[in-house]
């Protein structure tokens, strides 16, 4: 058989032998193949990820590492890019910051607080949506649903009447917060709800008729004092009373203030008047 036989040298140099008969060529002989060894093409061996601690907050320079396995040495060919793409996987729980202790004084249906759960998974991605519930509520009285939580948001709302500071002044909620829509892990945090004091209770006279005589042409005498009690927190505004005279003096001729422990009214004369006893139910002439 004739045939053209090409080779080219390291250089990349073509050297063309046109007769295969010619008695300078050399024969080749080609063995049949046994059970010897065999080429094998190049294999690309990537091991398994390792992510180093970095102290410095940066990704790692070395992630990937590519291991060539061949049999023979052959030419070098062209880079390549190799782009590889970072699933996301669910393996970081929701978890609160900040603290969790809050004032509240509100009519049922206003938001009272907002809780914020966080997750270190990839945003805008199911292992970081976040779904927010209630799972218990300390002390359940008077009812045990007296809130509830926006499963989205996270706002709490104070659902049912009752809430009284004098009677059940904190609540304890735990709130759990979970990733794939409700539906994967979980994490717990405590949320302490503190019952501001409103002014829901009247002022009470301790007692409802005082008695009480003043002399003639005297300034600036007290004639008799009131004592009242609030069930409202001590101390606040909502304890605190304020006296009045509201009918029975018209012509100004007493005064009244409140006494340093805000629960007494002190009734005095403002100004010299006539010859007079003062005996009246002072109770009915009074508000706070």
């Amino acid at each position: 058989h004739d045939f053209f036989i090409h080779s080219w040298d390291s250089q990349g140099r073509k050297l063309t032998i046109p007769n295969a008969a010619d008695a300078q060529v050399p024969v080749l002989q080609f063995p049949e193949p046994g059970e010897g060894l065999r080429r094998r093409k190049r294999e690309w061996v990537i091991p398994p990820l390792s992510f180093p601690e970095n102290r410095r907050g940066t990704y790692p320079l070395k992630v990937f590492e590519v291991h060539t396995v061949s049999d023979g040495v052959g030419q070098a060919e062209d880079p390549m890019e190799i782009i590889v793409n970072v699933i996301d996987q669910n393996d970081n729980k929701p978890y609160f910051t900040g603290e969790n202790f809050f004032f509240i004084s509100s009519t049922p249906g206003t938001e009272v607080v907002r809780v914020e759960a966080k997750d270190d998974d990839e945003p805008d991605n199911l292992n970081s949506d976040l779904r927010y519930h209630i799972l218990n509520q300390d002390p359940p009285l008077p009812t045990d649903n007296m809130f509830e939580i926006n499963p989205v948001t996270g706002s709490i709302r104070v659902t049912g009447r009752g809430l009284d500071r004098e009677k059940y002044p904190q609540y304890t909620l735990t709130v759990q917060a979970a990733d794939m829509a409700g539906e994967g892990l979980t994490g717990q945090t405590k949320v302490i709800l503190t019952v501001t004091d409103s002014n829901d209770n009247a002022p009470v006279f301790t007692q409802s008729l005082y008695t009480a005589i003043v002399d003639e042409n005297k300034k600036d005498v007290e004639v008799v004092r009131m004592i009242v009690t609030d069930e409202d927190e001590p101390q606040t505004p909502a304890w605190n009373a304020k006296f009045k005279i509201v009918s029975g003096d018209p012509d100004g001729l007493f005064t009244v203030k409140t006494g340093t422990n805000k629960q007494e009214g002190i009734l005095s004369t403002a100004k010299v008047g006539r010859n007079q006893e003062f005996l009246h139910n002072i109770g009915r002439y009074f508000h706070l």
